[in-house]
């Protein structure tokens, strides 16, 4: 039968909610796992470690601000050093790099589901190895997320890793001068700042739990599912074709960059390509060029190229944009920096932000599902077209 979005939908969201490690994962893994099984994919689940959410890595980060800034006087050159230390590790963490407190405890076990159509194994490598990707799991409710909010979500975020590196600064220049009252007070108001950005952070979790869902991301792997049947249909010489439902990205895309480490020498050279769909409830089909906070991620590839010349085409040309997304990042973030061809392909308003994510609202009755059509028509007609030019290009050689 078919695959159905919309009833695969309506499965997916009747749970409450999918927040990595919890009971609703593993009921979320045995309905995804089927629906795999069902389209004829062998089917595995990899456990990998996570911090339970990003809550936990956002109190780990502020703890150590606050212990360097207030140990000072009694410990000297080791609040210093914890204090540096907590502003190397957000700086990673925020520009989406791996950070090592990602590591620290407690930690928990979440999952990837990955469903795999193998290639003509008697060929010796297949001629593209692709890779349809989304996340499962669902965000904490984050009061930052409101819609005055959320536009200025990034200049927040710089503000917040500037005023950790003033306070690295900050305790460094005292450690020479312990009695002055100008430099005691500044590091109190630091300390202050930390704690309640803290609590801002994580108040909505608190209050309200985790999101059911719907638009980030049920979209996605809907999106990804449907975009997998669909290139089977082509029956293609040599795809190997796997369908990968990564677990913890809202704590940091911890699965996927699991997921790579764990298989990015299985994959043959030059001849890979992923395509990450993320959020295609609620506004117009954007091909992602460019995210990051400081740093700039830019898709300069061969698939975003691919993609962006469909865009030119009728079907297209009303339907998708390009666009940039600085308010945190996607799993594609890790093939990016490997030099892996990977576009992203989500749902902007007219404001250039996602409706309703890491809020309450994000049900399926608030999701306008019109983009995800057109994200897997735009998919798949990528992909064929770049798997025509990988085979051009060999047959030349």
């Amino acid at each position: 039968m078919p695959f159905q979005i919309e009833s695969f939908l309506r499965d997916l969201t009747r749970l409450p909610h999918r927040g990595a490690a919890t009971i609703y994962e593993k009921e979320a893994i045995d309905l995804l796992t089927s629906v795999l099984r069902r389209q004829k994919a062998d089917v595995a689940v990899e456990p990998f470690r996570t911090p339970h959410t990003y809550i936990n890595i956002v109190y780990w980060l502020t703890a150590s601000q606050v212990f360097g800034l207030l140990t000072l006087p009694y410990l000297g050159p080791v609040s210093v050093m914890v204090t540096w230390l907590s502003v190397v590790g957000a700086w990673l963490y925020f520009n989406w790099r791996y950070s090592p407190v990602t590591q620290l405890p407690p930690t928990t076990t979440s999952h990837n589901i990955i469903g795999r159509w193998k290639a003509d194994e008697t060929r010796p490598e297949p001629s593209l190895k692709l890779i349809l990707m989304a996340h499962y799991d669902t965000a904490p409710i984050s009061l930052l997320y409101q819609p005055g909010q959320v536009g200025s979500f990034r200049l927040s975020l710089i503000g917040s890793l500037v005023m950790m590196l003033l306070s690295g600064i900050w305790v460094t220049v005292n450690l020479f001068d312990l009695s002055s009252q100008v430099l005691t007070y500044a590091r109190w108001a630091f300390a202050a700042y930390f704690v309640l950005l803290a609590i801002l952070t994580t108040l909505g979790y608190w209050l309200y739990g985790y999101t059911n869902g719907a638009s980030d991301n049920a979209t996605g792997v809907a999106a990804a599912l449907a975009t997998a049947e669909r290139m089977r249909q082509h029956s293609l010489p040599g795809l190997d074709l796997e369908v990968v439902l990564t677990g913890a990205e809202e704590v940091g895309m911890i699965g996927a960059r699991h997921y790579l480490e764990k298989h990015i020498q299985e994959w043959p050279l030059h001849r890979t390509a992923v395509i990450n769909f993320d959020t295609l409830g609620n506004g117009k089909l954007h091909l992602i060029r460019e995210t990051g906070t400081v740093e700039a991620i830019r898709y300069t590839n061969e698939l975003f190229l691919e993609a962006e010349k469909l865009m030119a085409l009728r079907d297209f040309r009303e339907n998708v944009a390009i666009g940039d997304w600085h308010t945190a990042d996607f799993d594609s973030v890790w093939f990016v920096r490997e030099g892996i061809p990977v576009i992203t392909l989500t749902a902007l308003d007219r404001n250039g932000q996602m409706p309703n994510i890491h809020r309450k609202e994000d049900q399926l009755m608030r999701t306008n599902l019109s983009a995800i059509g057109v994200a897997v028509d735009l998919a798949e007609q990528t992909l064929v077209r770049y798997y025509q030019s990988l085979a051009t290009a060999t047959k030349q050689l």
